[in-house]
């Protein structure tokens, strides 16, 4: 999908803001992955094995960090809550109610006239008025619950729950606020007098809490911004906006929009001036893995020097050591070493490293091309349909590792886990054919 958004410092923002609450969450069954959604609108939503969708729009829409934290908050509140299994659980009663009124529709359809054909209508369509009455009985009960989860969690966690209620009072009561954005978060998250009533009353009996909003929250808002502007024109006006609010920031507020100007620049492929406002970003002391990781790349597109563009890689393996545990570090040292062409330390630092596991499609997809400019065709044939395998598309990871097994140039135990992979794949190819 288009919208969806591969940015590391996004993704590991939301996860990371994620995890701070699963991690005081009453859950202990479910990995979590957070992810963004470059969309405008203020909306968030859970799919079925702890994935959660950001949009854009709702990270930048927050006042504070508690508010963002009290959307996601609710959606883990969801899956943990196993919301979604349970209403497909409650399909099987809707399933007979809907079987139920078809066959009484094409019974009165083959009375004939007219009045069979209005009968047909008129049930079907009371059928799935009933249908429709069921679920969203079942949804409002739902969200009641996510919110209740949802608050629990975010104060355990060390946010102020006046967040969520912030948020979702504001959506409720000054749509005017966000024009047609509104509309998008409260058709999925519908909101009731009662909802905001108990939300209301929990909050009012938990102690105050003031959440200091992190660094990383200011500059993350800054860069969705940037990110939803998708063409040339909309980047120059953003630009201008941005270069008009420095005028009067201060503080933090100054560096992280600093940081905006310069990824603007970047995606602008002006990298002389990407340069001079990354630089300009660090004025404030900011900690922050995305200002560092945004300098060193300024840095290296705004020069050709080899001797510099060296210096610049040594920064980035300092910087993950600085950071070992931020898989973007990580992929930025890889993408320098990868434009390098230093492929050989590459690999070595992919296997070696803790960072990007090899669970992550990234990390075979990053290894799939560095054999590729190598040309190790077996294991470059492998890699890419691990990554294929990881993302569920067996059928498309068995032809990769088809074409791995006919280049047969690696050695005796590539080629052994080859084989021994490829058999596997293809049972589990046709098991799923048989299920179907």
């Amino acid at each position: 999908d288009p919208t969806h958004l591969s940015d590391p410092e996004l993704s590991e923002y939301l996860n990371r803001l994620g995890y701070t609450l699963v991690s005081r969450a009453n859950t202990h069954t479910y990995n979590f992955f957070f992810f963004p959604i470059r969309d405008e609108t203020l909306n968030a939503f859970a799919l079925p094995g702890g994935f959660i969708a950001v949009h854009t729009g709702t990270i930048i829409a927050a006042r504070n960090e508690s508010e963002l934290a009290g959307v996601m908050g609710h959606e883990i509140g969801h899956v943990t809550q196993r919301h979604i299994a349970r209403m497909i659980e409650g399909q099987k009663s809707n399933l007979a109610i809907t079987l139920g009124s078809v066959l009484l529709a094409i019974l009165a359809a083959r009375a004939g006239g007219n009045s069979g054909g209005h009968a047909a209508a008129a049930i079907a369509m009371g059928s799935q008025a009933a249908m429709i009455q069921s679920q969203l009985n079942y949804s409002q009960d739902a969200e009641r619950e996510a919110d209740r989860v949802g608050l629990q969690t975010l104060y355990a966690a060390g946010f102020d729950p006046k967040g969520m209620e912030g948020f979702f009072s504001r959506l409720q009561s000054s749509n005017r606020f966000y024009e047609s954005a509104a509309p998008a978060y409260l058709s999925t998250h519908p909101l009731t007098v009662e909802r905001m009533a108990d939300m209301d009353n929990r909050t009012r009996n938990l102690p105050t809490r003031m959440h200091q909003d992190s660094d990383e929250f200011r500059l993350m808002q800054v860069r969705a911004r940037v990110l939803q502007a998708t063409s040339h024109d909309a980047l120059m006006k953003l630009q201008k906006v941005l270069q008009d609010e420095r005028k009067d920031a201060t503080g933090k507020n100054a560096c992280a929009l600093e940081y905006g100007l310069s990824v603007v620049a970047s995606r602008l492929k002006d990298f002389p001036t990407a340069l001079r406002h990354a630089e300009a970003s660090t004025a404030c002391g900011m900690t922050s893995a995305s200002l560092t990781r945004n300098l060193l790349r300024a840095r290296f597109e705004a020069t050709t020097s080899k001797s510099t563009r060296e210096k610049i890689l040594a920064d980035a393996r300092s910087a993950v050591d600085r950071f070992p545990l931020s898989p973007m570090m990580a992929e930025n040292y890889v993408d320098l070493l990868y434009e390098l062409d230093r492929h050989e330390e590459l690999i070595r630092f992919l296997r070696n490293g803790t960072a990007l596991p090899d669970t992550d499609p990234d990390y075979h997809a990053i290894l799939a091309r560095s054999y590729e400019k190598l040309g190790k065709k077996s294991l470059q044939y492998q890699h890419t349909g691990e990554m294929y395998a990881l993302l569920g598309a067996d059928e498309a990871a068995v032809y990769q590792y088809s074409l791995a097994q006919k280049a047969n140039d690696g050695d005796f135990y590539t080629m052994s886990v080859i084989d021994a992979r490829l058999r596997e794949l293809r049972e589990a190819v046709a098991q799923a054919k048989k299920d179907r």
